[in-house]
């Protein structure tokens, strides 16, 4: 940083030559002056810097933010294109991955870029003429802010930090280490076996953790003989993993019979993972932490991803979560769902799906339907715009839409990639089996498809590209709930009953309550490691099964009437993805206040109009796309609603 001598210095020339610009100068002089290091050049440098590059208010100006936002969409899109073909073989199923794999999509192309920018000066132009507008101002003055005055301020806030190209590629390289770990992280259900040896599950059924041992537990609430011993069985998988105590020959392989109960592979007790998971999660909080010092207004990763990236304080998030959890309508819908079972709740019953459409319908019959409709991934691709008009887009957005997406075989459980720039295509990835796509893989690849719709209507139909995208992840994941609510629409399976909107609104508090438990795990399991950074993957085990045991006991088991479980803690996300499980639960709140609005106006018009809002900040964008703020209370109070509906049928 310079001295303020410097900065004094610079001002006062700039106002004798732009006196009309006194806050401008001010406010530019010192951002840029605050990024200036030695290597940026001396005092002379910075004053003749300022000299020629600050722009009075007007033509200028506006040509410099059009200036911006061209080359920076045209980075986007190069480094985008880079990224998917360096991840290709990680993030698709091409075959058994090769040993170069992970270390191609370690490599993170735009490292660079922010450095580049602030050597070759076009950083500090930005700084000079745009002002860097913290949380608190966005908040309070955002209302009043024109199309414009949102992109000066999304440019700005590019350049607010400093991070060294270093230590940004080792935390890509981190991540991808992690994604490498969970996206090949399958359990072979056809190994699994009773205490008689004999197996438990279909031949052939691998299920990715934590995603396809979830699914496949609720899917075995559909009647069936054995059924609730194949979801006790998979609890106790879900148990193994967490605590490392599963045989790490018991993964990716089906060589050898495993028995998770006993614990043991063959009748024989067989060494665990030895703590890889933690040390997955713990690679990449000290990838975050070299970051830490060069955010020094939000010096831990807490700060920066409600801040800065959820742009909601993270008090008014947690406020959020155990306002839901604690809101009496949780014990309520847990004595419905013991009635319904006819039996005691288990910590697996977080996870209930009796409540959905499709839990009257048999996991066969929903296969067979996916598999007769999309063969392979190609099919889903060719439908997709068939899709969009089942869900009241026109024939020529849902053509445009359907255009600028690809589906490919994912190797994980399935994600959406969305296009850097106009003109390349989001990528939707999900699972496809040989046979054809099941209704898990249909399923998640509806999820897929809402995000991939708001991707490109956020990038293609924005008036600014600066601006593309929504709020944050919470926001695109409230679009991919929307569309994945409606997978039982299009496969022509779709549930007559009465109480069927009853049904979904307990449906989405069920699934929220439980998500947002996981997600204080989460949250309280970073805290932990900033209070303990130089701990153990033994250490951050022992502590993150505590964390979720604690969450479970304020907030479940009153409800669910067990205690001490560490089931929370099996989500994958909170291994490889970096304090991203609070984006599902707001995603899920925000999804249904879009539902409720949706239900007096048309899906494909609306979401039409809320992506073209772009990024502003969550509470401007939920006033302008349904009138008011985010909140927990209409889902509670629907589903207050539904529990007296339910009763009274009953």
């Amino acid at each position: 940083m310079l001295k303020p001598e410097t900065a004094a210095k610079t001002k006062e020339k700039l106002a004798k030559k732009y006196p009309g610009e006194a806050a401008r100068i001010e406010t530019g002089v010192d951002q840029a002056a605050a990024m200036w290091t030695k290597k940026d050049g001396g005092p002379k440098e910075f004053k003749d810097f300022c000299s020629a590059n600050f722009l009075m208010t007007g033509p200028d100006l506006d040509a410099l933010l059009t200036r911006f936002e061209d080359k920076l969409e045209a980075f986007a899109g190069a480094f985008n294109g880079l990224s998917l073909n360096l991840r290709h073989e990680m993030d698709e199923d091409t075959g058994p991955p090769h040993p170069a794999d992970g270390l191609f999509a370690a490599l993170s192309p735009s490292a660079h870029l922010t450095e580049d920018l602030f050597a070759s000066k076009l950083a500090f132009m930005v700084l000079l003429n745009f002002p860097v507008r913290r949380l608190a101002e966005c908040l309070e003055k955002g209302e009043s802010w024109g199309r414009d005055e949102w992109a000066r301020t999304r440019l700005a806030r590019r350049f607010a930090f400093r991070v060294p190209p270093e230590i940004n590629q080792k935390i890509a390289r981190a991540y991808a280490e992690a994604d490498a770990y969970i996206y090949s992280y399958n359990i072979h259900m056809n190994a699994v076996v009773d205490a008689d040896g004999k197996p438990m599950f279909r031949k052939g059924l691998k299920l990715i953790s934590h995603w396809g041992l979830r699914d496949e537990l609720k899917g075995l609430y559909a009647e069936g003989e054995g059924n609730l011993d194949r979801q006790r069985v998979i609890q106790k998988i879900m148990e193994r993993i967490i605590s490392q105590e599963i045989p790490a020959k018991a993964v990716n392989s089906d060589r050898r019979p495993w028995e998770p109960f006993a614990n043991t592979l063959d009748g024989k007790a067989a060494p665990g993972e030895a703590d890889a998971r933690y040390a997955r999660m713990l690679a990449i909080f000290r990838a975050h932490r070299e970051e830490d010092a060069f955010y020094p207004s939000e010096p831990a990763l807490m700060d920066r991803r409600f801040n800065l990236d959820r742009e909601i304080p993270e008090a008014e998030v947690e406020r959020m979560f155990t306002g839901l959890l604690t809101a009496p309508e949780g014990a309520a819908a847990g004595a419905l769902i013991k009635s319904r079972l006819g039996r005691g709740l288990e910590p697996f019953d977080i996870w209930y799906d009796g409540f959905k459409p499709r839990s009257a319908m048999s996991q066969e019959a929903l296969d067979k339907a996916a598999a007769r409709l999309y063969p392979d991934a190609a099919a889903f691709e060719k439908a997709i715009p068939a899709v969009l008009r089942k869900l009241g887009f026109d024939s020529e957005t849902a053509d445009f839409i359907g255009s600028k997406i690809e589906v490919d075989p994912a190797r994980g459980a399935g994600h959406a990639w969305g296009p850097g720039m106009r003109g390349q295509k989001a990528h939707l990835r999900t699972r496809v089996p040989s046979g054809g796509m099941n209704y898990q893989g249909f399923n998640i690849a509806m999820h897929e498809l809402g995000h991939c719709v708001e991707q490109v209507i956020s990038l293609y139909k924005v008036d600014h590209t600066l601006l593309s995208g929504v709020p944050n992840t919470a926001f695109t994941e409230g679009f991919a709930f929307v569309f994945q609510s409606r997978d039982l629409e299009i496969l022509g399976m779709e549930n007559k009953d009465p109480l069927a909107a009853h049904m979904s609104a307990l449906d989405n508090f069920w699934a929220t309550r439980e998500i947002a438990g996981v997600a204080l795990v989460d949250m309280n399991a970073w805290r932990w490691m900033y209070k303990n950074a130089d701990a153990e993957p033994g250490e951050l085990r022992e502590a993150v099964t505590e964390i979720a045991k604690g969450v479970w006991d304020r907030y479940f088991a009153p409800v669910l009437g067990v205690t001490g479980s560490p089931l929370l803690a099996i989500y994958s996300h909170m291994i490889n993805a970096g304090l991203y499980l609070p984006d599902y639960p707001l995603g899920h709140i925000i999804a249904f206040q879009v539902e409720e609005h949706l239900k007096k106006h048309g899906l494909a018009a609306e979401m039409e109009r809320m992506c073209r809002l772009g990024s502003i900040t969550p509470g401007e964008w939920m006033r302008q796309a349904v009138g008011g703020p985010i909140s927990p209370e209409p889902m509670i109070k629907a589903a207050s609603a539904a529990l007296a509906a339910i009763g009274a049928e009953r």
